[in-house]
């Protein structure tokens, strides 16, 4: 009687919302997709969805603090921008969001208390977007008077969960690349060091809270999605790899599920753009497509609700999801700088080094030591009457009736006498025997010849 109870009133809060059970239904197949799940599990996903908080009409939704922090706010637009009857839109509007700077009606004073009675209650879902800047002692980023770290740090003290949204929050992004004079700096980097130096104490269990961190530039709202299900509904953290990314979301190379491939694989590459290998479609390996060495989940979920994504809109992949949370010098953007080159630069002893630049200067190094070599065997004499040369091969100068040269000789001089010699198709032992015999009979008779003369 409860559970269809709960299910009328999640019906009527669909229908005031325009979407109908056949649309939620599908949304749930869209959840499904992101977690890497069959069909089959929709109609579990569709009754943990209405059985939760969400689709309760009472009680105490998830809280939720999103901050925005150094970025371009691409992240927030990615979940903005989404159409009802979405994901996004039915999970996202009816979890209670109690600080977004972007999103909120509210603002200024009643907006910051508002987030510091959610970090005071505890039990929220802290959102993460951008990088956080340490430049000038944390003064590079502040917010309503506040550092940004200290912001930062206060709020992930009692936070249930953290998710990273954005390649910005996870690695520094675009701001971390150099010079950063910012000081930029990916979240989970940001809070290990201050758990290192004693700065940052953790009111749950652990040192820290659980760090997801959700890749790519902007973030997939599919996959916020997916992951607020699995955390939310299901009532566990997804499962995690060791950058702390869902193992489902980001466990796969994007080339391996690229519509692409098939060219790939026939060595059918754009080498040019608006050049008629393009407009076939073939693959962009040439022109620097970071698929093969990104890992994540963009040809199947796609983005702009599954309409299209970045190879098949006609650009190559520039592995946004390769962000590195765990090392401060691999910044991606700067790893995978030029996007449209094949190459892309090393980071050796924390300086970007061009690898075009190592394979000329390993070039000069071969070439100048070939030519040190050559003036070393000129200088020695060694190179004084060049090598050894054989003038006959030993097995022809032991057989020299059947020795290549004399064959040939023989074969000559019985075509001057006017003697037919065979010719079959291989160089078989008789035809060598044949013209040895014809050369032996013109010599003969041409020795007859020079005795009746005499």
């Amino acid at each position: 009687m409860v559970m269809q109870t709960c299910r009328n009133s999640f019906d009527e809060l669909l229908e005031h919302r325009g979407v109908t059970r056949r649309d939620f239904l599908k949304l749930c197949g869209g959840v499904a997709v992101a977690l890497g799940l069959s069909e089959a599990a929709v109609p579990q996903i569709a009754q943990a969805l209405e059985e939760s908080v969400i689709g309760k009409t009472s009680g105490a939704l998830m809280p939720a603090v999103w901050l925005e922090l150094a970025s371009c706010t691409g992240c927030t637009e990615s979940l903005a921008q989404v159409d009802t009857p979405d994901v996004a839109t039915i999970v996202l509007d009816l979890i209670s969001l109690n600080y977004a700077e972007t999103l909120s009606a509210g603002a200024g004073w009643s907006l910051e208390e508002a987030k510091e009675q959610t970090v005071e209650a505890g039990g929220y879902l802290l959102f993460i977007e951008g990088a956080l800047m340490e430049g000038w002692e944390g003064n590079a980023l502040r917010i309503a008077d506040e550092k940004g770290t200290d912001i930062v740090s206060h709020c992930a003290t009692n936070a249930t969960a953290i998710v990273c949204c954005g390649s910005c929050a996870v690695d520094g992004g675009w701001q971390a690349a150099e010079p950063n004079p910012g000081g930029a700096i990916g979240i989970e980097a940001f809070l290990k060091k201050e758990l290192a130096a004693g700065r940052f104490e953790y009111k749950g269990e652990g040192d820290l809270p659980p760090i997801i961190n959700v890749p790519t530039c902007p973030s997939n709202p599919e996959n916020l999605v997916a992951i607020l299900v699995d955390a939310l509904l299901v009532g566990r953290l997804p499962e995690l790899n060791n950058y702390n990314m869902p193992t489902l979301l980001y466990g796969e190379y994007i080339h391996d599920n690229c519509p692409r491939r098939g060219h790939f694989e026939n060595g059918e590459f754009v080498y040019k753009f608006g050049s008629e290998e393009e407009k076939k479609g073939y693959c962009l390996y040439a022109m620097g497509c970071k698929g093969p060495q990104t890992k994540a989940n963009c040809p199947i979920v796609r983005w702009n609700r599954r309409v299209s994504w970045c190879v098949e809109s006609g650009a190559p992949c520039i592995g946004c999801a390769q962000a590195n949370p765990t090392c401060t010098t691999l910044n991606w953007v700067e790893t995978n700088a030029p996007f449209f080159g094949r190459f892309r630069n090393l980071p050796i002893a924390g300086i970007n080094v061009d690898p075009t630049f190592i394979a000329y200067g390993v070039g000069a190094v071969v070439v100048a030591a070939l030519v040190i070599h050559g003036f070393g065997m000129k200088a020695t004499g060694r190179t004084k009457g060049g090598a050894d040369f054989e003038l006959e091969r030993k097995w022809d100068s032991l057989h020299p009736e059947s020795a290549i040269g004399s064959a040939a000789a023989a074969k000559e001089a019985a075509r001057a006498q006017g003697i037919a010699v065979p010719e079959p198709d291989d160089a078989s032992d008789a035809a060598v025997t044949a013209a040895s015999a014809a050369a032996d009979s013109a010599t003969s008779t041409e020795d007859d010849q020079k005795g009746g003369d005499e």
